[in-house]
């Protein structure tokens, strides 16, 4: 399937970075079904009042502008496969938000889900 340039872009550097810090920490990769957090902490427009600003490092403004946080989050999950999870089909849950911040950044979270609890 045909990537946009920009997604293509933000899969090769999110892949690098998620490689590069799994090394680090010494992160192994685990098996079974999987619950995966990911937040997505997008810059603070330019254009924003200073209480807007504020109103966004706060939590009471949120980005509900495009890119969509389903395309954030299909885009995530395909670029984290063989790094993070060996394949995007054993995330079985998932609590996902795009947020302002500070620092823009993406934040995810791993966990096994014990096979009983469902």
């Amino acid at each position: 399937m045909y990537d946009p340039k920009k997604t293509k872009l933000y899969k090769e550097t999110l892949g690098l970075i998620a490689r590069s810090e799994a090394k680090k920490r010494g992160y192994e990769m685990p098996q079974g079904a999987l619950s995966v957090s990911m937040t997505f902490v997008r810059s603070i427009p330019k254009s924003f009042t200073a209480k807007q600003r504020q109103m966004a490092i706060d939590g009471e403004l949120l980005p509900r502008k495009k890119p969509d946080l389903s395309n954030f989050v299909k885009s995530t999950e395909d670029a984290l496969n063989g790094i993070l999870w060996q394949d995007d089909n054993a995330i079985v849950q998932g609590i996902n938000s795009k947020i302002y911040g500070l620092q823009p950044r993406v934040i995810v979270d791993v966990q096994v889900i014990n096979n009983n609890k469902f």
